[in-house]
């Protein structure tokens, strides 16, 4: 076995620690383990036949599992009188209705392709890591839900609207939801960019818009009227732009007040994936388009800031 598949092995093997001391539940949870694993293996093999038959196999299971384990789940929880109920079930809500089937159409559309196949581990990996790792645990308090912020459907549903709407304008392309709890999963290349704005009652708003490399390039060829391969400072400068620019409008249509800019720049990968984990934002929502993925996540906070 090589290290790869050995590190695989290593980080996502169950451990006691992941009970949450309800049989069905932790067994549900130590056969996702399982297929996890398997998934991931595979694709050190570079065994397309065997890679798509898993992916077959795992999207099957996953559906089956979103139904009957997830209902398991929130019927303990209101047995429990968890608190973070709500949260907890529109997380179960988008990947049963959204992620899986945008995961799947994407492998389908593309003949289970080897881009696809290593997003879609990705993405189940990163489910693993976020949500029974970490949301499963909150159940039972032995660690805090990283989704603090108490967001009813109709609310996230005109936000998704809106920002699609606009992202329309700009891509001038289909958009299609893949995950609206996005964990920061990795999309391949990317530009990272946050905008910083103040709203009213001191109240500060990060975004982070993450764009990936393909779809700016596509995106900045048309406005340029000609083929772009490298985003030289012309490029960035456009997409800069329009990425405040969408910011902007989604933060006012969050707040209904007003708001100004006080900060903005890029990023790099590594600077937002540490922010991503250390300081997890409120609302955090990733699409995908026939050439690429848009990432986009506001971290809400109050500071004593006087300017």
């Amino acid at each position: 076995m090589n290290k790869k598949m050995e590190n695989v092995d290593e980080i996502f093997a169950w451990k006691d620690q992941y009970c949450v001391g309800v049989e069905e539940i932790d067994s549900a949870h130590i056969r996702l383990f399982t297929i996890v694993r398997r998934l991931l293996k595979n694709l050190f093999l570079n065994d397309y036949e065997k890679n798509k038959r898993t992916c077959i196999e795992v999207v099957k299971y996953l559906k089956q599992y979103t139904i009957e384990h997830f209902a398991q789940e929130e019927a303990f929880q209101l047995k429990i009188g968890y608190g973070g109920y709500s949260n907890h079930k529109r997380i179960h809500d988008n990947m049963r209705e959204i992620t899986i089937p945008s995961l799947e159409k994407q492998m389908e559309a593309t003949d289970y392709s080897e881009e696809s196949v290593e997003h879609f581990a990705g993405a189940c990996a990163g489910w693993l890591t976020a949500h029974v790792m970490l949301e499963d645990q909150a159940m039972v308090g032995k660690v805090k839900s990283q989704w603090s912020a108490e967001l009813d459907t109709n609310a996230i549903a005109l936000l998704q609207a809106k920002a699609e709407e606009f992202m329309n304008k700009i891509f001038q392309m289909e958009i299609e939801a893949e995950n609206l709890n996005y964990d920061g999963y990795d999309i391949g290349q990317a530009f990272y960019y946050y905008t910083i704005f103040k709203g009213e009652e001191n109240k500060v708003y990060r975004t982070a818009t993450v764009i990936s490399r393909d779809l700016l390039c596509h995106t900045i060829g048309k406005l340029m009227g000609k083929e772009v391969r490298t985003l030289d400072e012309i490029a960035l400068s456009i997409t800069s732009e329009l990425t405040k620019s969408f910011s902007e409008n989604f933060i006012k249509e969050y707040v209904k007040g007003n708001v100004k800019i006080i900060g903005d720049g890029a990023v790099d990968k590594s600077r937002f994936e540490t922010d991503f984990k250390t300081s997890h934002p409120d609302i955090s929502m990733l699409w995908n388009t026939p050439y690429g993925r848009i990432a986009f996540s506001v971290k809400i906070k109050k500071t004593k800031l006087t300017h």
